[in-house]
């Protein structure tokens, strides 16, 4: 007689093996809507959600595999590749902050530490599960009938376009600024797909905008 109390095994491994999941969907959604906010409490509170992400992310490598993550690619990358997204991220940025200079424009930062840790570390992981996750995932798919090469490059230059074109509505955009966006994501997506990972390409980009904001705060670049 089967006992009406007992839980199968299947139904307990079911329920737990989506917590990273959980997690990873709730703390980076409560992060970023709390450093968002004007309230001094709230933004602390951000603060400490955002660590609790960043834990559960850095966990969560290569594990991610249910509630639609399982096309993000959140996969672990090496310390080589690590140092190479991190390089590419700050002369990307090096070179635009040049760029900014020459043409006598602002690069597009803000002061307030609640939007720098936004801008440096929840924007581009939540842009890049978007854009290179989801966004560049469902690209390759309507490319796949072509030969893999140029099916890439299609599908790159279709996501980072859309990326450029989703940056249009924030306040003091450029026209340099949003070519930048452009070609960075061109960047961003060939990352994601040279090491089949979407925390490569949110390094590269975190990495670029660690660049705008050190060019900020050492007085090189206007906001």
């Amino acid at each position: 007689m089967t006992d009406p109390h007992h839980t199968s095994p299947e139904v307990h491994s079911g329920a737990e093996g989506y917590w990273r999941e959980l997690l990873f969907w709730l703390l980076l959604v409560a992060a970023l809507k709390a450093l968002g906010s004007t309230s001094p409490r709230r933004e602390v509170a951000g603060m400490i959600e955002t660590c609790g992400f960043l834990f559960v992310a850095c966990i969560s490598l290569s594990k991610l595999r249910t509630l639609g993550l399982e096309f993000v690619e959140w996969n672990r990358i090496g310390r080589r590749a690590i140092a190479a997204c991190a390089l590419t991220g700050l002369v990307a940025g090096a070179a635009i902050i040049g760029v900014a200079r020459l043409a006598n424009q602002p690069i597009g930062v803000g002061a307030g530490w609640n939007r720098a840790v936004l801008v440096i570390v929840l924007g581009p992981i939540s842009e890049e599960v978007i854009f290179r996750g989801y966004v560049l995932t469902v690209a390759l798919w309507l490319t796949r009938r072509l030969a893999e090469y140029p099916a890439a490059k299609l599908s790159i230059l279709g996501t980072a376009v859309l990326f450029g074109l989703a940056h249009i509505a924030t306040r003091g955009m450029t026209g340099l600024q949003l070519c930048c966006a452009v070609m960075t994501g061109c960047l961003y997506g060939w990352v994601r797909i040279r090491h089949s990972s979407t925390v490569a390409a949110a390094l590269t980009h975190g990495m670029y905008n660690l660049a705008l904001y050190l060019s900020y705060w050492c007085g090189f670049s206007p906001s």
